[in-house]
Order: C-alpha cells, then structure tokens, then sequence
C-alpha cells in the first residue's frame, strides 16, 4: 500500500501534546543554563551584586536620556563588548537581545514613520487618496527608539545572566525595596518552575497514554478539560509550598548563604562605569 507525501508528512508532525512537552522542557532548560552562565568565572560575574545593579540603573537612565545615535550605538557596543569579556557566548546574547526587539519594537516603531514631520526622503503611494511620506525626523526618532530598546534589553539580559537569582534579590534590599516586594518576586520566580514541570508532568501522561493519533478538536477539548485540573493543582501546591517554608522558619525575610564585600575591584568598576556614562551624558547636552 502506498502513503501518499501528505499522509506522511501528517504522521511526521508532531502533535499538539509533543510540541508543548518540547516547549516546556525548552523553557526549564533555558532558565538552567542561564543559572550556569552566572556560576562562571567571566569579569561581570565577579562583580558585587550591589555594585553591578547600581551601575546599571544608572546606565538604563543614561540610555533613555541620551539622544544622540553614535553614543546610543557605543553604549550598546559596549554592553555587547562587556557580555564577551563576561564569557557568554555571542550565540545567547543575540538570541535575548537581537532577535526579538527589531521583531516587536519594529512593529511598534513602524507607524511613526508615516506620522512624524520633517523633510521627506521618499514617498509611498499614492495609496487611492493617501500618499504616505517617511521624513529624515521619522527615521531618526525610529532608530532612536530602536537603539534605547536594544541597549536596555541587552542591559537587563547582562544583569540577569550574570548574577545569580538569589544574590540579585538580596542586593535589591540595598536599595530599599521593599521586603514584601523581594518575597513576592521570589516566590514567583520559583513557582514559575514548578507549575512548568506540573504542566510537563501532565502533557507527560496524557502523551504515555495515548495511542495513535488524535483529532485537533479532541486535543482542544482535552486541554480545556487540563486547564481546571492544572489550576487547582497549582493551588493546592502553593498552599503546600507556604506551609513547608514556615515550618522551616520562613518569616518574610530574604536570607542567602552568601556574604557581600565590595573589593578594589568592585570601586574600580563602578567608578569608571559612572565616568564614562557621566562623559556620555555631558556630550549629549553639549550636542
């Protein structure tokens, strides 16, 4: 009996449980890589928690002050430059920080160019009644946004892959966050995980006990019927998680096994970090 190529290439799709057992596998399986990131011995990882977050919000509020492009591009070729020297593969940095901002900030950014004035460049149309003009202001003000966009996220993945999650919480408290705050976006970081592999638990099931295929409405059916058990699953292991904090002494307060101390070497960064976004500060107003 011959399969026809459509018949085959449906067997080989895979179906709707296996893409979602892959999904969430992919999901723990980045976030542990990126904890393994934090554990190696690059520049950045060596830094305080506290001195890296202090300079780095400094930076992020230099970023969306500055104005000019060329140093809107070498900060970004800096903080791309500081993630080399920090050990972490090229690979990683452009797939958090290169892919999806042209992606969304682009699409976000799109309209701006047919709505801001200045002098046209080229036109588009006409389009029936509407002719639509991009003006050098309009693809100055996008690329501006775009490069604040890029700079930050590639400040905010820096900071994440390189400081690991519980120092990063406890240097939060340095800067008067609140407590409540702190235990909440813990808890939370942590409860991600585990409702990730309840879910995976659950798809793991229904993919063992299945035999043959399934109709795209049966699966739809199935995952809301899932949806409710999911939900009163995660509940339920919430309430078990809180119990089993208090009962090992759990008060609200945020405590680590590791001890801060600013080296030689944390002044020293945070210094010439200020210096230069102080200079880069100052050449925009100048310009």
């Amino acid at each position: 009996m011959t399969v026809s190529p459509a018949t085959r290439r449906r067997k080989a799709r895979k179906s709707f449980v296996e893409r979602t057992i892959t999904g969430v596998g992919a999901a723990i399986e980045q976030t542990v890589y990126g904890e393994a990131y934090a554990r190696q011995d690059g520049f950045l990882q060596r830094v305080d928690p506290r001195a890296k977050l202090g300079l780095f919000a400094s930076a992020l509020l230099v970023i969306g002050l500055v104005h000019d492009l060329v140093l809107l591009a070498g900060l970004w070729l800096a903080l791309l430059g500081l993630g080399l020297v920090a050990r972490l593969p090229f690979r990683v940095i452009a797939v958090r920080t290169m892919l999806g901002v042209p992606l969304f900030t682009g699409l976000v950014a799109l309209p701006a160019l047919f709505l801001i004035d200045g002098r046209p460049l080229f036109t588009i149309g006409p389009l029936g009644p509407v002719t639509l003009a991009v003006t050098d202001q309009a693809i100055l003000s996008v690329a501006t946004f775009l490069l604040r966009v890029s700079a930050s996220v590639t400040l905010a993945a820096l900071l994440v892959l390189t400081t690991r999650w519980a120092d990063l919480l406890k240097a939060l408290r340095v800067f008067r966050v609140p407590d409540v705050f702190i235990v909440v976006l813990g808890m939370t970081y942590r409860y991600i995980f585990l409702v990730l592999r309840l879910t995976e638990n659950l798809f793991l099931g229904r993919a063992s006990r299945t035999v043959g295929t399934t109709s795209p409405g049966e699966q739809r059916r199935w995952v809301g019927a899932s949806m409710g058990t999911l939900m009163s699953r995660s509940l339920k292991l919430s309430n078990d998680v809180y119990a089993a904090m208090v009962a090992r002494g759990f008060s609200g307060d945020v405590r680590t096994l590791t001890t801060f101390r600013m080296r030689d070497e944390d002044w020293l960064f945070v210094s010439l970090g200020i210096a230069l976004l102080g200079l880069a500060w100052l050449v925009d107003l100048s310009r």
